[in-house]
């Protein structure tokens, strides 16, 4: 019998966990499996292949057209060639596949740990980036006008 209600109370445990919607993305754990192969485990990313994400997308995630720019290049991904802390990359980001609620905590890690921006993009951004998705090309061209408005 007192078998028989821990077998109950911890099928209750999971069916609320269950209905109480996703558990959280861990941004930390998804940055480490989709992006530091590129942008390295640093954020400092790889000279000539992919550009650094550590300290410098703070001015764009300040920005409503900034934080639209970060949602649309994981949505859309990105290509053409960039400029960044005064090295061109010509490359190719791929679009992300992920969630938008793993989106928001992957860009969520990559904004408080490499650059120190406390105000996380919500999953919504990415959601609004995916109605209106971007061909890659496009994504650059909206960097480019981002970075006229905020700067590097």
């Amino acid at each position: 019998m007192h078998g028989r209600r821990l077998i109950s109370a911890g099928s209750i445990a999971l069916l609320t966990l269950a209905a109480s919607g996703p558990l959280h993305a861990d941004g930390a754990k998804l940055y480490e499996a989709n992006c530091a192969v590129c942008h390295q485990p640093d954020g400092n990313g790889s000279e000539g292949i992919a550009p650094p994400l550590a300290e410098v997308l703070a001015k764009r995630a300040q920005s409503a057209a900034g934080r639209e720019y970060l949602a649309q290049v994981v949505v859309s991904g990105m290509v053409g060639t960039i400029t960044s802390r005064g090295i061109k990359y010509n490359g190719n980001m791929p679009a992300a596949n992920l969630s938008d609620q793993e989106l928001a905590a992957v860009m969520g890690h990559v904004l408080s740990t490499f650059n120190k921006v406390s105000q996380p993009i919500p999953a919504e951004f990415f959601s609004a980036a995916r109605a209106k998705a971007l061909s890659p090309s496009a994504v650059r061209q909206l960097r480019e006008r981002v970075l006229a408005e905020v700067g590097e």
